[in-house]
């Protein structure tokens, strides 16, 4: 299986990215950017863990 066809490192990069970014606009200071790109980039990635863990028992049939 190609590594960008897993769902994990797809959202992996993702969050990376969308953490990179928000981190850069929105903050001034390096410490302030480092603080906001761990908890943007924790709220994403393990976020969406559980919330797929959460709705495994659930499907759709």
């Amino acid at each position: 299986m190609s590594l960008l066809r897993n769902h994990l490192v797809l959202m992996f990069i993702y969050a990376l990215a969308t953490a990179v970014y928000f981190a850069l606009l929105w903050k001034n200071t390096r410490e302030e950017r480092i603080r906001f790109f761990l908890l943007v980039f924790c709220s994403l990635f393990f976020g969406g863990i559980a919330l797929a863990w959460l709705m495994y028992p659930f499907p759709l049939k």
